[in-house]
């Protein structure tokens, strides 16, 4: 039996008794000094643990896709041109418990690791994680994903976690909604295609509000709605649009952005179109996904999140042959052309466990493996990718793109979507609601959103 089979072994008990523990991670010293130098690594042997993907795939790529081929012969190379090996433990299940579990026991699997940065922000916080601005280009944004992206990594003054930003489809399911259009129900009814109200900067509540009625219409004895969308997630994208963020700056201090006027004023608008005005236009959702519904041709938009776009043949674009992409509309305060989306989990979060071997020379492979492939060297060569092969119009991909780049983090498990929530889950008035979690908002504000500001001063000086 391996060493490195031997140490898994050793995880798995460990698990078994493991809870994550969220107090500071003891300081753990090397067993050995290793000495690197840039394109010579020695036979250095770098475990990289992926938790991102289910099924069988290369980095995130699912196999007998070129992007998988070009993944596999990315390790290749870096193998050769850094004398090192690389191997990579796939296991969605397991992959931040091991992380958790090497660093409690000192005996450490993983050189390199990737997950789901909404388990992972714990471990953030917790010390689990090595500081990455000492050991990166964390300036360089087009290669590891903007600091607003990167918002739940950022904490205590560095960040901790980067994403393969460069690289195609990865990233791109990780913001949360976006409006799928029904293009061909559009033609039916005689509409232009709402891309064009993207375009001329038109695409406004007010504008909404109009297709609501427009696009809700009665055929063969069933109602077609305007739109499918869960409650919660309608109060939410209307917030995010409204102008004002979830972390906001205010006179020099962060507050959350809820109880701006702006904030304040998107809840109201959120409850008058959805309970009042326009409740008739919308498709009743309880799950947390409804793009069934939605392929089945039961609404002409659908408020979804960007993963049932594309990451399985079940969902939306592997289904329907004419489907258009939106962002949600902006509010009178918003800049226009700049959408925020937000997401709970940061998809494919990567970063160097606290006591990896040399986290000097895991940082060296990271960046050598998530270099821009050569197929894909600028941003015009991706937008071109997923517009023949994932979406049907270049419009919808920046859309996309947009989304990706103005995405931040929803402080999701901290509490802080309880406001958005209450705001259509209840009768009460946006007063009430705010006024009654005024407290549990002060203490995530101090608690979370301070620290993670500062430290994003502190790593882009911003």
């Amino acid at each position: 039996m391996s060493d490195f089979i031997k140490v898994l072994a050793l995880l798995l008990v460990v698990l078994t008794v493991f809870s994550a523990c969220q107090t500071a991670a003891p300081e753990i010293v090397p067993e050995y000094d290793f000495v690197t130098s840039e394109g010579d690594l020695g036979g250095f042997n770098a475990v990289f643990g992926w938790s991102g993907t289910q099924g069988e795939n290369v980095l995130g790529f699912v196999f007998d896709t070129a992007n998988a081929d070009y993944a596999a012969k990315r390790i290749k190379d870096v193998e050769n041109a850094l004398n090192c090996k690389i191997d990579i433990y796939y296991d969605p299940d397991k992959i931040i418990g091991m992380l958790r579990a090497g660093v409690m026991s000192g005996s450490q699997p993983f050189d390199i690791m990737e997950g789901d940065g909404y388990h992972l922000v714990s471990d953030v916080r917790a010390g689990y994680l090595t500081g990455l601005k000492e050991y990166l280009d964390i300036e360089n944004t087009d290669k590891w994903g903007t600091p607003n992206m990167l918002q739940s990594m950022l904490w205590n003054d560095d960040i901790y976690g980067v994403v393969p930003f460069a690289w195609p489809e990865l990233v791109y399911r990780t913001p949360g909604h976006l409006l799928a259009v029904n293009e061909n129900l559009i033609t039916s009814l005689g509409q232009p295609d709402p891309r064009e109200f993207v375009e001329n900067y038109t695409w406004t509540w007010d504008l909404f509000e109009e297709k609501l009625e427009e696009y809700t219409f009665e055929e063969g004895g069933y109602t077609v709605y305007a739109l499918r969308c869960h409650p919660a997630y309608f109060s939410i994208n209307m917030f995010l649009s409204s102008g004002v963020a979830l972390s906001a700056l205010e006179n020099g201090s962060v507050v959350c952005g809820l109880y701006t006027d702006i904030g304040r004023e998107a809840m109201q608008r959120a409850q008058d179109i959805y309970q009042v005005s326009h409740k008739h236009c919308f498709h009743p959702q309880t799950d947390s996904t409804g793009h069934d519904e939605f392929i089945s041709g039961q609404a002409v938009m659908y408020l979804t999140w960007t993963y049932e776009l594309t990451n399985d043949t079940k969902y939306i674009m592997y289904n329907m042959d004419n489907v258009g992409v939106l962002p949600f509309p902006q509010g009178p305060h918003a800049t226009p052309g700049k959408y925020l989306s937000y997401h709970e989990g940061l998809g494919y979060a990567t970063g160097i466990p606290a006591n990896a071997k040399d986290p000097a020379a895991s940082a060296l492979i990271l960046s050598a493996i998530y270099e821009p492939f050569e197929e894909y060297k600028d941003k015009d060569s991706i937008v071109d990718y997923m517009t023949s092969q994932v979406f049907h119009d270049i419009r919808d991909t920046e859309v996309i793109l947009n989304s990706v780049r103005n995405t931040e983090y929803g402080f999701f498990k901290e509490g802080a979507r309880k406001a958005l929530e209450n705001v259509l889950g209840t009768h009460d008035s946006v007063p009430q609601i705010l006024d009654s979690l005024k407290n549990a908002y002060d203490e995530i504000v101090e608690k979370y959103m301070v620290p993670h500001y500062d430290a994003r001063i502190a790593v882009y000086g911003e």
